[in-house]
């Protein structure tokens, strides 16, 4: 059972607005056994509109169109889909009494080109049953179009509560469609590639290497008419990534790795800190983005000048002034300090040059030393890092994030990596 979506909006193709809106429905179609052959970005403009929907409703058996169904002038779609279909519009009473009851709700003063939302094609069936958001969808022979808004919050409600189960409804599939996707670091994508050629090019599965930097996601799509055969095989496949791909394997679907590490530590009741000075706060601040973090996560703290690494973390001053504060010494007394400092479980320390200034031959733009301190031994590597400076932070932070992870999951307290390790 296959379908299209068309994204409208001079927002969209002028690259101010992301596409919210196609991802959505795409990945909602797909996981209650929809495909989407095709998705299409235009502006609006009444002869693209029309061109399209009729293209694609001779293709496919739905079509969900997002986007020009608000009040100004620039929204067009009503009446590009009516001319489309050879239909006039015809105003909703319904709709006008919510739009206006809606008005009065919020204090408004009554604005008539609200009421253009009320003017739909013939046919037309309200989504909502009660609120004023816009949303219909009409049956054209056989097919089936939505026009759904373009506020990805408004769409989606409407996606989820209606448009699926209408489809489940009205058109049946007759497959069953089982995901996920696995979240990789510290492998090259050609490297996870090769690992699984083996599960490339089997029937009903489709596997699929999405560069996240510094992460690598895996999506696996598995298939088939009969749903125990589909889950029986997703399973399997499954199994067979999560065996070769071990320990670099982080988290799936809507994990990251700081709620991963947040869930690892709380679990185990243990605590940690951190002290930063080429990320700037930034593995701090994805740490605390968690709910419920304070239960584990200390403090962090930014020392971003070497007075700042001796006079709060305890950095010997005369390690920094022998190695630098780009050094192995320097690592091991900032993770060791932090943990000492804050009396936390575990301490991490970050020092290193993101760039694009400050590197030299000996220690080049991308080159991070992290350490690690835990109860058991205090430990640094050094990482020479791609890229410009915000992906050198990132790949500094999720580094020291999964460093953590590994030591919690598997107890490896140096872990190995496929980007440049040069301790």
């Amino acid at each position: 059972m296959k379908g299209a979506i068309l994204a409208v909006g001079n927002e969209l193709v002028e690259g101010r607005v992301l596409n919210r809106t196609s991802f959505l429905a795409a990945r909602t179609l797909l996981l209650n056994g929809y495909e989407t052959a095709e998705i299409v970005t235009i502006p609006d403009d009444h002869e693209l509109i029309e061109r399209y929907l009729n293209d694609f409703l001779k293709r496919y058996q739905f079509l969900i169109i997002s986007g020009g169904l608000g009040p100004t002038t620039d929204d067009i779609t009503n009446e590009a889909v009516a001319k489309a279909l050879g239909r006039p519009l015809v105003r909703h009473e319904d709709m006008v009494a919510r739009i206006k009851a809606r008005e009065r709700a919020q204090g408004l003063s009554h604005n008539p080109l609200r009421l253009k939302m009320a003017e739909l094609p013939q046919g037309a069936e309200l989504l909502t049953y009660d609120h004023a958001i816009a949303g219909y969808y009409l049956r054209a022979n056989d097919k089936l179009i939505f026009c759904l808004p373009g506020v990805p919050e408004e769409f989606e409600l409407l996606l989820e509560s209606r448009v699926i189960p209408l489809l489940k409804k009205l058109l049946p599939t007759d497959k069953y469609f089982l995901s996920r996707v696995f979240k990789v670091f510290g492998l090259r994508e050609a490297d996870i590639n090769l690992a699984l050629e083996c599960l490339l090019h089997k029937e009903n599965i489709k596997i699929g290497f999405y560069p996240a930097l510094p992460e690598i996601h895996i999506s696996l799509l598995v298939w088939d008419s009969s749903f125990d055969t589909a889950q029986a095989l997703f399973m399997e496949v499954s199994a067979k990534i999560e065996k070769t791909l071990g320990q670099n394997i982080f988290g799936h679907d809507e994990d990251v790795l700081e709620s991963v590490v947040g869930k690892l530590l709380n679990a185990k009741g243990e605590t940690l800190a951190v002290a930063e000075s080429c990320t700037g706060g930034l593995i701090a601040s994805r740490l605390t983005r968690i709910p419920g973090s304070s239960a584990y996560f200390e403090r962090g703290v930014v020392t971003y000048s070497n007075q700042a690494k001796i006079e709060i973390l305890g950095v010997p001053e005369e390690a920094i002034n022998r190695h630098g504060a780009v050094s192995k010494p320097v690592a091991l007394a900032m993770a060791e300090g932090v943990r000492k400092l804050s009396g936390t479980t575990y301490g991490i320390g970050v020092t290193g040059i993101a760039g694009p200034t400050g590197g030299s031959a000996q220690k080049p733009v991308g080159t991070v030393w992290i350490g690690f301190s835990c109860p058991e031994d205090t430990v640094a590597q050094c990482f020479l890092f791609p890229g410009e400076r915000h992906l050198v932070q990132d790949y500094a932070a999720s580094t020291a994030l999964d460093w953590l992870r590994r030591y919690l999951t598997y107890g490896t307290l140096v872990p190995s990596y496929q980007f440049p390790c040069k301790s």
